[in-house]
């Protein structure tokens, strides 16, 4: 197995200069800019916020040092799964329709097999390897978040608002015990880091407990923000339903003892 050797040491601020320029990604993501800036409203501007994020995950310092710590890795597929692509979603004309099971089941295998299959080994030393890792993140996270913000809650294909409640309450779980089974694996999970020549930063298990912790509290916290936004767009939507009703409502019957009065 070949050894990878890590970049230099972080050092502010030149760290903010390790940008990478990788063709394929800025190709896709101007393309993809071109194509949504045609589009009138505020729409293009979420999506265009989710573009940016990509390309933080993969042109950014973040991008030169997910490769030689695992922590700077995770954050990586936070930012690609939990922030890039519900913005994307967002940020779409019309949000095709999921199925919330498939989904779900999606984007919990991603992790689970990303995180605990050669493919994560691979993906460091195998540019096509990493590349394909990135787009599971990704493509896993577009599925994961339609049904939450594709169509109005009961209506127009849209989930439920108490389902898209329980299957963000099931995520959370979810992503608690995959961060914990790296946070407390003993041994260090990914041989690539083991071999790697870095004579900087933190050991390799505690930079692994470190990304476990990120998953755990990051993954939670931004779940947690979709719940209890979920649950006051059902809180104001129940209040408009009622306005609703009372402005349908017949006169109430005391306009009617007012008639029979004058009437007397």
């Amino acid at each position: 197995m070949a050894v990878v050797t890590a970049p230099p040491a972080p050092t502010w601020p030149l760290v903010l200069a390790r940008w990478s320029i990788e063709p394929g990604v800025v190709g896709l993501l101007a393309v993809a800019a071109v194509l949504s800036i045609r589009r009138p409203g505020p729409r293009p501007a979420v999506f265009g916020a989710g573009l940016a994020v990509v390309a933080l995950a993969l042109l950014s310092p973040v991008s030169t040092y997910a490769g030689a710590l695992l922590a700077v890795h995770m954050v990586q597929h936070l930012l690609l799964a939990l922030v890039a692509a519900p913005l994307i979603v967002a940020g779409l004309p019309r949000v095709p329709r999921v199925r919330p099971l498939l989904a779900w089941a999606a984007f919990a295998a991603a992790g689970w097999v990303v995180h605990f299959s050669p493919l994560f080994d691979l993906a460091l030393r195998n540019q096509a390897a990493h590349a394909f890792e990135h787009l599971v993140f990704l493509g896993a996270g577009l599925l994961f978040w339609a049904p939450v913000l594709g169509g109005r809650a009961g209506r127009d294909g849209g989930i439920s608002h108490a389902a898209r409640l329980l299957y963000l309450g099931l995520a959370m779980p979810q992503n608690t015990f995959l961060a914990l089974a790296v946070f407390s694996a003993d041994h260090p999970l990914y041989q690539t880091y083991v071999r790697m020549r870095r004579s900087w930063g933190p050991s390799r298990l505690a930079d692994q407990r470190l990304a476990g912790g990120i998953m755990w509290v990051a993954g939670d916290v931004t779940l947690l923000v979709a719940v209890l936004v979920v649950a006051a767009q059902w809180a104001a939507a129940s209040t408009g339903d009622e306005l609703e009703v009372d402005l349908n409502a017949a006169p109430p019957p005391v306009d009617q003892y007012k008639h029979g009065d004058n009437a007397s």
